[in-house]
């Protein structure tokens, strides 16, 4: 692939508006694919389509290709693809101010993935067919240009289905349990993360993964979580940066992000200098109980049985069994409802540590945490 003087340049020269303190002067709010209406999708696959036809797809997965033994398997790992995914909506918003990555909150489809609507013509398109190509979703038809002319290429890892992938719970015990950056880093990278690039299949076990727009969503998910787990205890978590880089050299809030001129700790922060962005909902998890519910309160065709009056639900919860597409859980209130209820403490202990001594401080929706963040170290 040729990359141009003026294309690497283009790159560079985009900027966002911050003032003095780097507060950003607006902020685009990232939504669940699900909660996008009709036109903002459209908006979305729209400029993604763009993008593709200037050859920003191919420079992003020639971008992932060139880097990805340096920010895989050590602590490049969140900071890099904030950046990277970061650097991607900048450039959608050169097409549409208001582009906003959405993400996928792959945990409300870990039993049944390929029946997601997700991966429906409706947004992301479903399996490759015999040739692995793709021919419905926001990609069909599209011709990649990286590393050479092809499809969109996937390949379910059970054929015409994808193995069930990690549970809310398993991904909750990790953010509860991890006291550190690189305790959260390898815990997410080599299980939710690695989980859905195995199961897509295709272009998406490529180191040019960025070629399948589920790489965006899917990994702008992956950063709504370590975002969750920055805000769950902001006084240790929130500006933590340990552990080894890809030399084995410490990672710290002052190291060079690989190809940008940022440092770490500039990623660190949303709504601040480039992370100008937040998520709609920053702790969720699925409505995995909403078949259990309905079967609760329904009368079956062969055995009859009492109709049995059902405890009241939650606020939050209220409301959200009835319909896949409704807006997700938030994960603390739901662990703490249902999983702390019920398991003894020293169970709880060990798997969910957090959430022994009270709720985690939560995210408002669309926009700012509605905690204090802990005063940035000096790294400058």
């Amino acid at each position: 692939m040729k990359i141009t003087t003026a294309f690497i340049a283009l790159a560079a020269i985009i900027g966002v508006g911050v003032d003095a303190q780097g507060v950003c002067g607006s902020n685009v709010i990232r939504k669940e694919v699900r909660r996008l209406t009709p036109s903002e999708w459209n908006s979305v696959s729209s400029v993604a389509r763009s993008m593709n036809d200037a050859g920003w797809l191919g420079w992003f997965a020639y971008l992932h290709n060139q880097y990805f033994n340096v920010i895989h398997g050590n602590e490049f790992f969140f900071p890099w693809h904030r950046r990277f995914i970061r650097d991607f909506e900048i450039v959608g918003q050169t097409y549409d101010r208001n582009f906003a990555l959405p993400y996928w909150d792959e945990l409300r489809d870990f039993a049944n993935p390929a029946a997601s609507e997700v991966l429906s013509a409706k947004f992301l398109g479903t399996n490759g067919r015999d040739d692995r190509c793709v021919r419905d979703g926001n990609q069909a038809g599209w011709t990649l240009t990286y590393p050479d002319r092809h499809c969109l290429r996937r390949q379910y890892n059970a054929g015409a289905r994808i193995n069930a992938w990690y549970s809310p719970e398993f991904i909750q015990s990790i953010l509860s349990r991890s006291t550190r950056m690189s305790q959260l880093r390898p815990g997410i990278e080599f299980s939710l993360h690695g989980a859905i690039h195995i199961a897509m299949g295709g272009d998406m076990v490529q180191n040019h993964s960025p070629n399948d727009f589920v790489f965006w969503i899917h990994h702008a998910n992956i950063d709504r979580i370590w975002a969750v787990w920055q805000m769950m205890n902001p006084n240790q978590n929130y500006w933590s940066m340990d552990g080894f880089d890809s030399a084995n050299r410490p990672m710290q809030l002052g190291t060079p992000v690989p190809h940008y001129n940022d440092l770490a700790g500039d990623t660190v922060q949303l709504g601040m200098k480039k992370m100008c962005y937040f998520y709609d909902n920053g702790n969720t998890i699925t409505n995995r109980r909403r078949s259990l519910l309905e079967r609760r309160g329904e009368t079956k065709k062969c055995i009859p049985r009492p109709i049995v009056s059902l405890p009241p639900l939650p606020p939050l919860v209220e409301g959200v069994f009835n319909n896949v597409n409704a807006l997700p859980v938030p994960a603390d209130t739901y662990v703490q409802a249902t999983i702390s209820q019920k398991l003894p403490p020293v169970v709880l202990d060990k798997w969910f540590p957090s959430f022994t001594g009270g709720a985690a401080p939560n995210v408002t929706t669309g926009g700012a945490p509605n905690v204090a963040i802990p005063k940035a170290p000096d790294f400058q």
